[in-house]
Protein backbone atom coordinates (compact mmCIF):
# COMPACT_ATOMS: atom_id res chain seq x y z
CA UNK A 1 0.00 0.00 0.00
CA UNK A 2 0.99 3.35 -0.96
CA UNK A 3 2.22 5.90 1.73
CA UNK A 4 -0.29 8.19 2.76
CA UNK A 5 0.04 12.20 3.95
CA UNK A 6 -1.72 13.28 7.00
CA UNK A 7 -3.68 15.28 4.17
CA UNK A 8 -4.38 12.99 1.66
CA UNK A 9 -5.35 9.94 3.94
CA UNK A 10 -8.02 12.26 5.68
CA UNK A 11 -9.33 12.95 2.69
CA UNK A 12 -9.40 9.88 1.40
CA UNK A 13 -11.38 8.25 4.53
CA UNK A 14 -12.92 11.47 4.40
CA UNK A 15 -14.44 10.59 0.70
CA UNK A 16 -14.71 6.79 1.49
CA UNK A 17 -17.20 7.88 5.12
CA UNK A 18 -19.00 9.63 2.46
CA UNK A 19 -19.55 7.04 -0.19
CA UNK A 20 -20.30 4.12 2.94
CA UNK A 21 -23.18 6.28 4.18
CA UNK A 22 -24.36 7.10 0.79
CA UNK A 23 -24.73 2.72 0.49
CA UNK A 24 -26.45 2.93 3.85
CA UNK A 25 -28.58 5.57 2.78
CA UNK A 26 -29.48 4.16 -0.22
CA UNK A 27 -30.32 0.84 1.06
CA UNK A 28 -32.22 1.91 3.87
CA UNK A 29 -34.87 3.96 1.56
CA UNK A 30 -35.46 2.03 -1.45
CA UNK A 31 -34.13 4.46 -3.35
CA UNK A 32 -35.00 4.13 -7.35
CA UNK A 33 -32.61 1.81 -9.45
CA UNK A 34 -29.79 4.26 -12.18
CA UNK A 35 -32.34 3.08 -14.73
CA UNK A 36 -35.32 4.56 -13.12
CA UNK A 37 -33.06 7.49 -12.35
CA UNK A 38 -31.37 8.20 -16.06
CA UNK A 39 -34.91 7.93 -17.44
CA UNK A 40 -36.30 10.19 -15.24
CA UNK A 41 -33.95 12.85 -16.02
CA UNK A 42 -33.53 12.11 -19.75
CA UNK A 43 -30.90 10.13 -19.46
CA UNK A 44 -29.12 7.15 -22.00
CA UNK A 45 -27.68 5.19 -19.20
CA UNK A 46 -25.96 2.22 -20.86
CA UNK A 47 -23.52 -0.66 -20.74
CA UNK A 48 -21.30 -2.54 -23.22
CA UNK A 49 -22.21 -6.57 -23.34
CA UNK A 50 -20.50 -9.38 -24.84
CA UNK A 51 -22.44 -12.51 -26.58
CA UNK A 52 -23.09 -14.21 -23.53
CA UNK A 53 -24.47 -11.79 -20.96
CA UNK A 54 -28.31 -11.74 -22.01
CA UNK A 55 -28.00 -15.89 -20.99
CA UNK A 56 -26.35 -15.13 -17.87
CA UNK A 57 -29.47 -14.91 -15.26
CA UNK A 58 -27.15 -13.01 -12.43
CA UNK A 59 -26.10 -10.73 -15.35
CA UNK A 60 -29.50 -9.69 -16.73
CA UNK A 61 -30.91 -9.13 -13.58
CA UNK A 62 -28.90 -6.36 -12.74
CA UNK A 63 -28.81 -5.12 -16.67
CA UNK A 64 -32.63 -4.87 -16.51
CA UNK A 65 -32.85 -2.62 -13.26
CA UNK A 66 -29.69 -0.92 -14.02
CA UNK A 67 -29.67 0.42 -17.69
CA UNK A 68 -32.24 1.39 -20.35
CA UNK A 69 -29.42 0.90 -23.44
CA UNK A 70 -27.11 -2.02 -24.49
CA UNK A 71 -24.20 -1.71 -26.70
CA UNK A 72 -22.84 -5.19 -28.44
CA UNK A 73 -18.59 -4.81 -26.90
CA UNK A 74 -17.42 -7.19 -30.26
CA UNK A 75 -20.29 -8.94 -31.96
CA UNK A 76 -20.91 -6.25 -34.36
CA UNK A 77 -17.50 -6.06 -35.03
CA UNK A 78 -16.06 -7.22 -39.29
CA UNK A 79 -14.57 -10.29 -38.05
CA UNK A 80 -17.14 -11.07 -35.85
CA UNK A 81 -20.64 -10.43 -37.92
CA UNK A 82 -18.54 -10.58 -41.09
CA UNK A 83 -15.87 -12.85 -40.68
CA UNK A 84 -15.79 -13.79 -44.48
CA UNK A 85 -16.57 -11.57 -47.02
CA UNK A 86 -19.58 -13.72 -48.25
CA UNK A 87 -20.85 -14.82 -44.65
CA UNK A 88 -22.84 -13.05 -41.94
CA UNK A 89 -23.25 -14.31 -38.46
CA UNK A 90 -26.24 -12.80 -37.60
CA UNK A 91 -27.08 -14.87 -34.57
CA UNK A 92 -25.41 -13.09 -31.98
CA UNK A 93 -26.10 -9.61 -32.44
CA UNK A 94 -30.19 -10.69 -33.79
CA UNK A 95 -29.82 -12.30 -30.14
CA UNK A 96 -29.26 -9.00 -28.50
CA UNK A 97 -31.38 -6.40 -30.54
CA UNK A 98 -34.44 -9.10 -29.61
CA UNK A 99 -33.30 -9.20 -26.20
CA UNK A 100 -33.20 -4.69 -26.09
CA UNK A 101 -36.65 -4.85 -27.03
CA UNK A 102 -38.37 -7.39 -25.04
CA UNK A 103 -36.81 -5.45 -21.84
CA UNK A 104 -37.49 -2.33 -23.44
CA UNK A 105 -34.17 -0.73 -23.86
CA UNK A 106 -32.07 0.75 -26.54
CA UNK A 107 -29.58 -0.20 -28.66
CA UNK A 108 -26.32 1.17 -30.11
CA UNK A 109 -24.60 -0.81 -33.10
CA UNK A 110 -20.42 -0.74 -32.78
CA UNK A 111 -18.87 -0.21 -34.97
CA UNK A 112 -18.25 -0.12 -38.92
CA UNK A 113 -15.26 1.79 -39.70
CA UNK A 114 -12.54 0.86 -37.43
CA UNK A 115 -8.72 -0.03 -37.95
CA UNK A 116 -8.45 -3.37 -35.46
CA UNK A 117 -10.82 -6.70 -35.49
CA UNK A 118 -11.36 -6.45 -39.74
CA UNK A 119 -11.42 -9.92 -41.12
CA UNK A 120 -8.46 -10.90 -43.67
CA UNK A 121 -10.27 -10.36 -47.44
CA UNK A 122 -10.58 -5.94 -45.66
CA UNK A 123 -6.62 -5.83 -45.64
CA UNK A 124 -6.30 -7.35 -49.10
CA UNK A 125 -8.38 -4.54 -50.33
CA UNK A 126 -6.48 -2.97 -53.35
CA UNK A 127 -8.23 0.25 -54.85
CA UNK A 128 -10.32 2.96 -53.77
CA UNK A 129 -13.31 1.71 -55.72
CA UNK A 130 -13.40 -1.81 -53.91
CA UNK A 131 -13.32 -0.25 -50.25
CA UNK A 132 -15.78 1.91 -51.40
CA UNK A 133 -17.99 -0.88 -52.61
CA UNK A 134 -17.35 -3.28 -49.71
CA UNK A 135 -17.43 -0.21 -46.85
CA UNK A 136 -20.78 0.53 -48.42
CA UNK A 137 -21.73 -3.04 -48.75
CA UNK A 138 -21.01 -3.86 -45.44
CA UNK A 139 -22.67 -0.58 -43.67
CA UNK A 140 -26.05 -0.86 -45.72
CA UNK A 141 -26.78 -4.68 -44.82
CA UNK A 142 -26.15 -4.24 -41.15
CA UNK A 143 -28.40 -0.82 -41.16
CA UNK A 144 -31.11 -2.39 -43.44
CA UNK A 145 -31.51 -5.14 -41.71
CA UNK A 146 -31.54 -3.75 -37.86
CA UNK A 147 -33.93 -0.01 -39.46
CA UNK A 148 -35.64 1.02 -36.76
CA UNK A 149 -34.56 -1.26 -34.49
CA UNK A 150 -30.78 0.05 -33.47
CA UNK A 151 -31.23 3.71 -32.66
CA UNK A 152 -27.53 4.48 -32.93
CA UNK A 153 -24.01 3.59 -33.92
CA UNK A 154 -20.77 4.51 -33.96
CA UNK A 155 -19.77 4.93 -37.40
CA UNK A 156 -16.24 5.46 -37.34
CA UNK A 157 -14.25 4.55 -34.47
CA UNK A 158 -10.65 5.94 -33.64
CA UNK A 159 -9.55 7.74 -36.72
CA UNK A 160 -7.18 9.83 -34.99
CA UNK A 161 -3.34 10.00 -33.94
CA UNK A 162 -2.67 11.05 -30.86
CA UNK A 163 -0.88 14.62 -32.25
CA UNK A 164 -4.86 15.20 -34.24
CA UNK A 165 -3.70 13.69 -37.87
CA UNK A 166 -5.78 11.24 -39.00
CA UNK A 167 -4.72 7.27 -38.30
CA UNK A 168 -3.13 5.46 -41.09
CA UNK A 169 -6.01 2.94 -42.02
CA UNK A 170 -7.42 0.66 -44.67
CA UNK A 171 -9.92 3.00 -45.35
CA UNK A 172 -7.81 6.11 -45.14
CA UNK A 173 -4.72 5.05 -47.21
CA UNK A 174 -7.65 3.49 -50.12
CA UNK A 175 -10.50 5.63 -49.82
CA UNK A 176 -8.60 9.01 -48.97
CA UNK A 177 -9.70 12.60 -47.01
CA UNK A 178 -13.13 11.55 -48.09
CA UNK A 179 -13.61 8.19 -46.19
CA UNK A 180 -15.41 9.31 -43.66
CA UNK A 181 -18.16 11.21 -45.66
CA UNK A 182 -18.58 7.61 -47.48
CA UNK A 183 -19.20 5.81 -44.37
CA UNK A 184 -21.56 8.58 -43.00
CA UNK A 185 -23.76 9.12 -45.99
CA UNK A 186 -24.28 5.25 -46.56
CA UNK A 187 -25.09 4.79 -42.97
CA UNK A 188 -28.10 7.71 -43.41
CA UNK A 189 -29.04 6.30 -46.71
CA UNK A 190 -29.53 2.87 -45.17
CA UNK A 191 -31.76 4.32 -41.95
CA UNK A 192 -32.35 7.96 -42.33
CA UNK A 193 -33.54 7.89 -38.89
CA UNK A 194 -30.34 6.15 -36.63
CA UNK A 195 -27.95 8.56 -34.62
CA UNK A 196 -24.55 8.47 -36.39
CA UNK A 197 -21.49 8.94 -34.19
CA UNK A 198 -17.88 9.08 -34.64
CA UNK A 199 -16.26 7.82 -31.41
CA UNK A 200 -12.47 8.27 -30.29
CA UNK A 201 -10.53 8.07 -26.69
CA UNK A 202 -9.00 11.11 -26.16
CA UNK A 203 -10.84 13.48 -27.71
CA UNK A 204 -13.09 14.62 -24.41
CA UNK A 205 -10.94 17.32 -23.21
CA UNK A 206 -11.30 20.87 -25.26
CA UNK A 207 -7.40 22.40 -25.60
CA UNK A 208 -5.82 18.88 -26.38
CA UNK A 209 -4.30 18.75 -29.64
CA UNK A 210 -6.46 15.06 -30.39
CA UNK A 211 -9.76 16.84 -28.84
CA UNK A 212 -9.44 20.15 -30.67
CA UNK A 213 -9.10 18.11 -33.78
CA UNK A 214 -11.80 15.80 -33.47
CA UNK A 215 -13.85 19.42 -32.92
CA UNK A 216 -12.55 20.90 -36.59
CA UNK A 217 -12.79 17.99 -38.34
CA UNK A 218 -16.59 17.23 -37.24
CA UNK A 219 -17.62 21.00 -38.03
CA UNK A 220 -15.45 21.14 -41.34
CA UNK A 221 -18.06 17.91 -42.34
CA UNK A 222 -21.04 19.35 -40.73
CA UNK A 223 -20.23 22.20 -43.27
CA UNK A 224 -19.69 19.89 -46.25
CA UNK A 225 -23.43 18.26 -45.45
CA UNK A 226 -22.16 14.92 -43.90
CA UNK A 227 -24.07 13.76 -41.60
CA UNK A 228 -22.51 13.41 -38.27
CA UNK A 229 -25.08 13.69 -35.62
CA UNK A 230 -22.80 13.06 -32.05
CA UNK A 231 -19.32 12.25 -30.82
CA UNK A 232 -18.67 9.50 -28.63
CA UNK A 233 -15.65 10.06 -26.08
CA UNK A 234 -14.59 6.77 -24.74
CA UNK A 235 -12.86 7.76 -21.47
CA UNK A 236 -11.46 4.86 -20.58
CA UNK A 237 -9.70 6.53 -17.43
CA UNK A 238 -7.11 6.34 -14.86
CA UNK A 239 -8.20 7.21 -11.59
CA UNK A 240 -4.63 8.86 -10.59
CA UNK A 241 -5.28 11.12 -13.22
CA UNK A 242 -5.90 14.69 -13.02
CA UNK A 243 -9.67 15.35 -13.74
CA UNK A 244 -10.09 17.98 -16.01
CA UNK A 245 -14.01 18.68 -15.43
CA UNK A 246 -13.83 22.40 -16.89
CA UNK A 247 -12.22 21.27 -20.05
CA UNK A 248 -14.81 18.37 -20.89
CA UNK A 249 -17.43 20.91 -19.89
CA UNK A 250 -16.12 23.60 -22.71
CA UNK A 251 -15.77 20.59 -25.13
CA UNK A 252 -19.42 19.64 -24.76
CA UNK A 253 -20.56 23.11 -25.11
CA UNK A 254 -18.66 23.47 -28.34
CA UNK A 255 -20.30 20.55 -30.18
CA UNK A 256 -23.63 21.16 -28.73
CA UNK A 257 -23.50 24.53 -29.81
CA UNK A 258 -23.14 23.31 -33.57
CA UNK A 259 -25.70 20.90 -33.09
CA UNK A 260 -23.62 17.91 -32.57
CA UNK A 261 -24.37 15.61 -29.25
CA UNK A 262 -21.34 14.11 -26.78
CA UNK A 263 -21.86 10.76 -24.88
CA UNK A 264 -19.53 9.11 -22.50
CA UNK A 265 -19.39 5.78 -24.44
CA UNK A 266 -16.90 3.23 -23.12
CA UNK A 267 -16.31 4.49 -19.11
CA UNK A 268 -14.18 2.88 -16.83
CA UNK A 269 -11.78 3.89 -14.42
CA UNK A 270 -9.13 1.89 -13.73
CA UNK A 271 -6.87 2.28 -10.85
CA UNK A 272 -2.86 1.26 -10.19
CA UNK A 273 -3.03 -2.10 -8.24
CA UNK A 274 -2.85 -2.64 -5.28
CA UNK A 275 -6.23 -0.59 -4.50
CA UNK A 276 -5.49 1.56 -1.37
CA UNK A 277 -7.72 4.57 0.14
CA UNK A 278 -6.03 7.18 -2.20
CA UNK A 279 -6.64 5.64 -5.60
CA UNK A 280 -10.18 4.20 -4.14
CA UNK A 281 -11.25 7.78 -3.38
CA UNK A 282 -9.45 9.26 -6.58
CA UNK A 283 -11.93 6.53 -8.59
CA UNK A 284 -14.88 7.09 -6.92
CA UNK A 285 -14.18 10.94 -7.76
CA UNK A 286 -14.17 10.15 -11.57
CA UNK A 287 -17.24 8.02 -11.36
CA UNK A 288 -19.00 10.49 -9.66
CA UNK A 289 -17.95 13.54 -11.87
CA UNK A 290 -18.53 12.01 -15.06
CA UNK A 291 -21.93 10.86 -13.86
CA UNK A 292 -22.92 14.81 -12.71
CA UNK A 293 -21.23 16.10 -15.96
CA UNK A 294 -23.44 13.79 -18.00
CA UNK A 295 -26.48 14.21 -15.82
CA UNK A 296 -26.18 18.39 -16.17
CA UNK A 297 -24.85 19.37 -19.53
CA UNK A 298 -27.89 19.38 -22.27
CA UNK A 299 -25.39 18.29 -24.56
CA UNK A 300 -24.48 14.87 -23.18
CA UNK A 301 -27.10 13.21 -21.57
CA UNK A 302 -25.53 9.67 -22.07
CA UNK A 303 -23.12 7.93 -20.05
CA UNK A 304 -22.27 3.79 -21.08
CA UNK A 305 -20.37 1.38 -19.23
CA UNK A 306 -17.20 -0.42 -20.86
CA UNK A 307 -18.32 -3.70 -18.94
CA UNK A 308 -20.12 -4.26 -15.36
CA UNK A 309 -17.93 -5.91 -13.38
CA UNK A 310 -14.01 -6.86 -12.88
CA UNK A 311 -14.54 -10.49 -13.54
CA UNK A 312 -13.63 -10.75 -17.19
CA UNK A 313 -12.66 -7.37 -17.25
CA UNK A 314 -10.10 -6.04 -20.64
CA UNK A 315 -8.12 -3.57 -18.49
CA UNK A 316 -5.46 -6.09 -16.83
CA UNK A 317 -4.39 -7.43 -20.34
CA UNK A 318 -4.42 -4.52 -21.68
CA UNK A 319 -3.02 -2.26 -18.91
CA UNK A 320 -0.24 -4.76 -17.24
CA UNK A 321 -0.41 -3.40 -13.15
CA UNK A 322 -4.04 -1.76 -13.18
CA UNK A 323 -7.35 -3.06 -12.70
CA UNK A 324 -10.69 -3.18 -10.66
CA UNK A 325 -12.02 -0.93 -13.59
CA UNK A 326 -15.85 -1.19 -12.85
CA UNK A 327 -18.33 -0.42 -10.64
CA UNK A 328 -18.91 -4.22 -9.52
CA UNK A 329 -16.08 -6.58 -8.35
CA UNK A 330 -15.42 -9.84 -9.40
CA UNK A 331 -18.27 -11.47 -7.09
CA UNK A 332 -20.32 -9.03 -8.67
CA UNK A 333 -20.79 -7.26 -5.65
CA UNK A 334 -21.70 -3.51 -5.74
CA UNK A 335 -18.11 -1.56 -4.88
CA UNK A 336 -17.78 2.22 -3.82
CA UNK A 337 -17.21 3.23 -7.56
CA UNK A 338 -20.93 1.95 -7.64
CA UNK A 339 -22.64 4.48 -4.86
CA UNK A 340 -20.24 7.25 -6.51
CA UNK A 341 -21.94 6.73 -9.71
CA UNK A 342 -25.25 6.86 -8.36
CA UNK A 343 -24.57 10.08 -6.58
CA UNK A 344 -23.37 11.49 -9.68
CA UNK A 345 -26.76 10.56 -11.48
CA UNK A 346 -28.74 11.24 -8.86
CA UNK A 347 -27.45 14.54 -7.60
CA UNK A 348 -27.74 13.84 -4.20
Amino acid sequence: MKRLTATNAFRAAFAIVSIAALATALASCGSPSPRKIADRNGMVFGLAIKAGDIYTPETVKIMKSHFNLIVPEDSMKWVNIRPKKDFWNWSDMDAMVDFAEKNRMRIKGHTFLWQDQNGPYVHSLKTREEAVELLTDHITTIMTRYKGRISEYDVANEVFNEDGTLRDTIWYRLIGDDFLDVAFKAARAADPDAKLILCDYNTEYAGTAKGDASYELVKEMKARGVPVDGVAFQLHCMAELPFNEEAIRENIRRFHAMGVSCSFSEVDVRVKLPLDEVNTAQQNNVYERLAAIARTEPGAKSLILWGLSDKGSWIPRAFPGFGSANIFDKDMKKKPAYYALMKGLSGK
